[in-house]
């Protein structure tokens, strides 16, 4: 007599609990349903019911064969078995899946990207098209109320995690099979060419191998780190103060602050990768991560999509879980890659659960990187984002002269100061002018003084030293507010005239050279801090407000009107 699909799996789960250990049948095996045992047709097939996508891989890539020999036996034939993934709606709030034993996931190898099936008979193995969070990433949800908690509470789990429980992708592995649009367009940032074949061979050996093939595979990564990029090469101020601290501190203890991740925003050229390479650097020189890799996310992308053709992904996703400290450049190229955040996301996941560190830059706040999925952008805001902004005057001439010191040439300051007036809104910008300016003059035997620098400025430059400052912008928003300059400077929190200094303050930032503190002095001796809050709540809201972006063009066209008639 045939016997019900419930008799047949629980009798297969008697045998099971004998053969295998207690904790992996409570993980992997407890959790499953039977749903039916079909013995039309000729050779019976048991449906079991899986709560998710991972855990049907991890079933068939590492207790195949015996599942399949219990349910033979429980049957009293061979019988093939049909995995079905519990539908979403019917799928507890939060799924824990203790770590296995070292002992138990060493004696069978990894699960293998083509290993599992969302509804497949025991044959047959081919790729699954649905993809979910694994049980881990839903976990590290659900609990995250804060940026700290995942973080605290991974360190006693990562010492308890085998190999072989991170090095898998926690997520069903054929929904990668054909990335869309990764595999259309990988775009080229930064002049990074494709992996080659050779590097995508050492990942999936070092995604497979021992820890000193990944080890010797980290140290090949590293080598596009610059040199030059360190925290003492790093000029700071105070539109890079914030940002500088936390990555200086994440350098020091990795995985061990409140800052995880951490994300660099800001324009370009302004220092968010020589920040992240110092950050690097300094974890390699100081031995504070052991595993350092640093990738810009068209490297990342580019990587992924080979692994995808080659069928590597398990050794990708292996490669990149076992870092210490992982910093990925310009993130915001992410964006619009959906099975490339989804590999990332997974990744991501598995680093943050575990304390280990990660740091992000992009060139824009998290909020406004356009096509980065809901549960990604969520993740990149646990930790701290602290913005790069334009530097000021003292910091572009800060900036100057330490790059003059470092090339061994005698610039005077005022041409120094002439540069840094002219280019202020990119640093890599400011300091190509001198490169160039200093190479110029050297192919002349020229010297390089200030009239020879402002003929060159004036012929290379579309920019113009302005003739503003605090005063005329005061001056013009009193006058467009109809208040008087000293209702702006006042310490009056009426509603209009707050907005109005708010406007004035912002407008000395974006339209002088004026650093914070010294736009503060200028309002009265306010400090800094209030500047900041006032530029930064005129800058959030000017997206959403028709009459606050209305109110910064008038008057930008005034100001520019009057600074193109004021005499130089």
């Amino acid at each position: 007599m045939v016997p019900s699909a419930s008799d047949a799996w629980r009798t297969a789960l008697s045998d099971l609990r004998d053969s295998l250990p207690e904790r992996t049948v409570r993980n992997w095996l407890d959790p499953i349903d039977p749903l039916s045992l079909d013995t039309d047709g000729g050779t019976p097939t048991l449906t079991l019911q899986v709560p998710t996508p991972f855990g049907i891989q991890y079933l068939r890539s590492r207790f195949n064969k015996e599942v399949s020999q219990a349910v033979t036996q429980a049957v009293g034939e061979p019988t093939d078995i049909e995995f079905k993934v519990t539908p979403e709606s019917e799928r507890p709030d939060e799924i824990v899946t203790e770590p296995e034993d070292a002992g138990d996931s060493s004696s069978s190898p990894p699960p293998s990207e083509s290993s599992a099936t969302d509804s497949s008979s025991a044959g047959d193995h081919s790729p699954s098209s649905s993809a979910r969070p694994s049980a881990s990433s839903d976990r590290s949800a659900s609990s995250s109320s804060s940026p700290r908690s995942p973080q605290r509470t991974s360190r006693s789990r990562s010492t308890q995690s085998s190999p072989s429980d991170s090095s898998p992708s926690n997520r069903s592995p054929a929904s990668s099979q054909q990335p869309q649009s990764d595999a259309e367009s990988t775009p080229n940032v930064a002049g990074e060419a494709a992996p080659t074949p050779e590097e995508m061979a050492s990942i999936e050996r070092a995604g497979a191998g021992s820890a000193d093939e990944r080890s010797a595979l980290y140290q090949k990564a590293q080598e596009h780190l610059r040199p030059e990029y360190t925290f003492d090469e790093f000029i700071e101020g105070d539109g890079n103060r914030l940002a500088r601290s936390a990555a200086f501190a994440v350098a020091e203890e990795p995985g061990s602050t409140n800052y995880n991740p951490l994300l660099v925003y800001g324009g370009v050229g302004l220092g968010k990768t020589h920040l992240a390479q110092a950050v690097a650097n300094y974890a390699l020189e100081h031995n504070t991560a052991e595993h350092v890799l640093y990738v810009s996310s068209d490297r990342f992308t580019s990587q992924f999509v080979q692994s995808v053709r080659e069928n590597r992904i398990a050794a990708f996703s292996s490669y990149y879980r076992q870092a210490d400290l992982l910093i990925v450049d310009d993130v915001q190229f992410f964006g619009e890659k959906e099975k490339t955040q989804e590999e990332f996301f997974h990744i991501f996941n598995d680093l943050h659960q575990n304390g280990k560190q990660i740091f992000l830059c992009a060139d824009r706040p998290p909020a406004k990187i356009p096509g980065i999925e809901e549960r990604l952008l969520s993740r990149f805001q646990w930790g701290l984002s602290a913005d790069i902004q334009r530097p000021d005057l003292e910091t572009r001439i800060a900036i100057l002269q330490r790059k003059a010191a470092r090339q061994g040439i005698d610039v005077e300051p005022k041409v120094l100061e002439l540069i840094a007036q002219r280019i202020d809104s990119n640093v890599r910008q400011l300091e190509g002018t001198l490169t160039r300016l200093t190479a110029l003059v050297q192919l002349d035997d020229g010297t390089l003084d200030l009239e020879t620098a402002r003929q060159y400025l004036r012929e290379h430059t579309d920019e113009e030293p302005t003739s503003l400052d605090a005063a005329d912008i005061i001056e013009q928003v009193a006058d467009y507010f109809r208040l008087s300059e000293d209702d702006i400077l006042s310490r009056s929190r009426k509603q209009a005239v707050a907005r109005a200094r708010q406007i004035a303050m912002y407008l000395c930032r974006e339209l002088t050279d004026a650093s914070y503190s010294h736009i503060g002095t200028r309002f009265g001796g306010r400090d800094h801090s209030t500047v900041i809050h006032a530029y930064r709540k005129i800058e959030d809201n000017l997206d959403s407000d028709a009459d606050l972006q209305d109110d910064i063009s008038s008057l930008e066209s005034r100001l520019r009107n009057r600074s193109l008639s004021s005499p130089m």
